[in-house]
């Protein structure tokens, strides 16, 4: 499925990218049409109006009009040239590059030159006497406007190709730096994972040995171990639901918080860093479970805990005190169940409200930013909630909430 949905955001942004490059160079091409429209209208009027100037008795050579006002004004911005129909000599010429420095002969030549280029681009206008006598010829090129957009589709294709380009190597180097991410966190989450029951074991092997004579204390410290054993048949459970479908059950949310709850509750000295048995060394963070106590919810059970084991332990790291609080509030809501984690800590800031979910990114030294990620996806994937901050404060701490439809769980 992962594999499929990349390349279907390759293919999305391949078609992206030609239909922009197609959509702008059929625009670029109307508005050049226009332009050469208008030209056109605007050379025949000129042409016309010599006509006009020719064959009126009255107004025969008298060119100041056309000149003056038409010519010389900034309606006409294209190369232009009027030429005799018998000699071929130029009359009259506008907005042709030539440099007037040159010998007139030379001038000439140059002008005979862009009379043939324009004459190849468009056909040139007769000026008649009486329709029968031709006077002269309108020739007539393209504006510097026109040339431009002309050149502007190989501009665009250029620079469509380089967009789509690194647009594809972007989305390429992103998804590899992600997948990277992923894989070097997923085994440090594993390594992780298995820490802290292990660390749990060997504590208690440890204290096992101290109180070898005493089968009580032995006993009890033996159910412990039973319980970090099944942890880490859990843990190997959890991982292996991973890209898998999970089996939904309804589940009392009280309790499964509770089982966290008391599972940290007795290994928050080794947590922390501490060792078994030593008082000193001890945290003294409350774990706190508020709210409604009959509150049920459609849940895998493993993952669930696993999400709230990621959300407990995240809460322990921001509480930099050895005094603290972590509550979870359990409250049906009519709608849809929340249930928040709030912690004493030192609080989030803000700039990194969306950036704590995604994969490889950690506010801490030691950090590989997975856990937050793996617990989003269990929640929004999985469940259909929702996982997210509600408020967080600098120095006062943080709440995350998660929301459970019970649209979700009546299906």
């Amino acid at each position: 499925m992962k594999s499929y949905g990349s390349a279907n955001i390759k293919i999305a942004l391949l078609i992206t990218g030609i239909v922009i490059i197609i959509a702008t160079l059929i625009y670029t091409q109307v508005i050049v049409s226009e332009i050469l429209d208008r030209e056109r209208e605007i050379a025949n009027l000129y042409a016309k109006s010599i006509e006009f100037i020719a064959n009126d008795e009255n107004l025969s050579g008298e060119y100041n009009f056309v000149f003056n006002t038409v010519i010389n004004s900034n309606t006409i911005n294209f190369p232009i040239v009027v030429t005799d129909a018998k000699s071929g000599n130029h009359n009259f010429l506008k907005n042709l590059d030539i440099d007037t420095t040159l010998p007139p002969k030379e001038q000439n030549i140059l002008v005979a030159e862009m009379i043939k280029d324009m004459d190849e681009v468009n056909k040139p206008i007769r000026v008649s006497y009486q329709d029968s006598l031709v006077l002269s010829y309108v020739h007539y090129g393209q504006s510097k406007l026109v040339t431009r957009l002309k050149i502007l589709p190989i501009i665009e294709f250029i620079v469509g190709g380089l967009f789509i380009f690194l647009g594809y190597f972007g989305f390429n180097y992103i998804k590899r730096t992600e997948q990277s991410n992923i894989w070097v966190g997923l085994s440090k989450e594993t390594a992780h994972q298995l820490g802290t029951p292990l660390s749990s074991l060997l504590g208690w092997n440890e204290l096992i040995k101290t109180n070898a004579y005493s089968p009580a204390k032995v006993l009890n410290l033996s159910n412990e171990m039973s319980s970090d054993l099944d942890r880490l048949t859990k843990i190997a459970n959890r991982f292996s639901k991973i890209g898998s479908k999970p089996d939904l059950k309804m589940e009392n949310l009280y309790d499964v918080i509770h089982k966290v709850s008391n599972y940290f509750e007795k290994r928050i000295p080794r947590i922390s860093g501490g060792s078994f048995g030593e008082e000193s060394d001890k945290r003294k963070i409350d774990l706190i479970i508020n709210g409604s106590k009959s509150a049920a919810a459609l849940v895998n059970k493993d993952l669930f805990e696993w999400v709230l084991e990621n959300l407990t332990k995240n809460a322990l790291d921001a509480i930099e005190n050895s005094v603290g609080c972590i509550t979870y509030d359990i409250q049906d809501r009519g709608g849809y169940i929340s249930i928040d984690v709030k912690d004493t800590g030192k609080g989030l800031d803000m700039r990194h409200k969306k950036d704590i979910f995604r994969p490889g990114f950690s506010t801490k030294v030691r950090g590989w930013g997975l856990g937050l990620s793996l617990s989003k996806r269990i929640i929004e994937t999985y469940h259909k909630g929702k996982l997210y901050v509600k408020e967080s404060e600098p120095g006062k701490g943080t709440t995350f909430r998660i929301r459970l439809n019970k649209d979700h769980l009546k299906k």
